[in-house]
């Protein structure tokens, strides 16, 4: 069950970075609120891999 949520979880966090992007780089959000959000998902994915491998 938990690899199941994992990848999950990371297949969302990398679909909030992408969309994320394509708000930034169409000027509707600051690069500031961009790396915030990037290094957020990007600590969720590595913490949900790390999940699944360890556990």
């Amino acid at each position: 069950m938990m690899p199941t949520i994992g990848i999950i979880t990371i297949i969302f966090a990398a679909i909030t970075i992408y969309l994320c992007y394509d708000e930034y780089k169409n000027g509707k959000m600051s690069s500031r609120n961009f790396k915030i959000v990037a290094v957020c998902e990007g600590l969720a994915i590595l913490g949900m891999i790390f999940s699944i491998i360890g556990g």
